[in-house]
């Protein structure tokens, strides 16, 4: 997965996106890395995402500590 914002890969650990510079993304006025979809992870944390009673869930659960909604997303 890739930072749509800077470019980087990214990687994911504990449910936040880092990229070989770390987890700031200077490219984002937040600050926080958001991958391009690739419709299976969420774009927010990267944990792979499914769908569940209508909602997305990973295997953490369906609450997602980046976003800015607190769910899982893939666009």
């Amino acid at each position: 997965m890739i930072c749509r914002f800077c470019g980087d890969n990214l990687k994911s650990v504990n449910q936040k996106l880092f990229s070989s510079l770390g987890e700031r993304c200077n490219g984002n006025p937040s600050g926080k890395h958001i991958g391009v979809t690739d419709c299976v992870c969420c774009v927010y944390c990267g944990d792979e995402a499914r769908p569940q009673n209508g909602r997305l869930i990973t295997k953490l659960g369906l609450q997602c500590k980046n976003s800015p909604t607190g769910g899982h997303c893939l666009q």
